[in-house]
């Protein structure tokens, strides 16, 4: 009976423990996802293996066990890095261009297609260009080269 008392209690006490480490452990990833790496940027953190990424990788989850949340974590490194940190640039200020632009591209790059073709369709000729006569002395002496040849 003391046994299984014993298993019950640790059972309850370790559950929300090892619960509590694998949410960290799983929202450290999605944090690691959207930040570059402060080294060079060419890759997200959760891509880069430097140690700088690997300090920053610690560093997250230090903040995460902490109790610090993804937004807190993400504005911390933005104080520290600017904002070319975020993977995602903010939707504001000139960087809405890059959520704008796509949009913009998609709707109208087909509408002036379509112009185009239709005024290349307008501005084609509807008859045939008529070539100009031959010159007889030409065409006779092309087609006795041709018939020595």
């Amino acid at each position: 009976m003391r046994t299984m008392l014993a298993l019950v209690v640790f059972a309850v006490v370790s559950f929300p423990a090892g619960v509590l480490a694998a949410d960290n452990e799983l929202e450290a990833r999605k944090i690691e996802g959207l930040l570059m790496t402060p080294c060079c940027g060419a890759n997200t953190l959760a891509m880069h293996e430097s140690d700088l990424a690997q300090q920053t990788k610690r560093e997250i989850r230090e903040m995460l066990a902490s109790g610090m949340d993804r937004q807190e974590i993400l504005d911390h490194y933005v104080a520290k890095y600017g904002s070319t940190i975020l993977a995602m640039p903010p939707s504001r200020g000139f960087n809405l261009v890059v959520y704008v632009l796509p949009m913009l591209a998609l709707v109208l790059g087909p509408v002036l297609v379509w112009r185009i073709i239709r005024r290349q369709a307008i501005d084609a000729p509807s008859e045939p260009e008529i070539l100009p006569p031959v010159d007889p002395e030409y065409r006779e002496r092309l087609e006795r080269e041709v018939r020595n040849y």
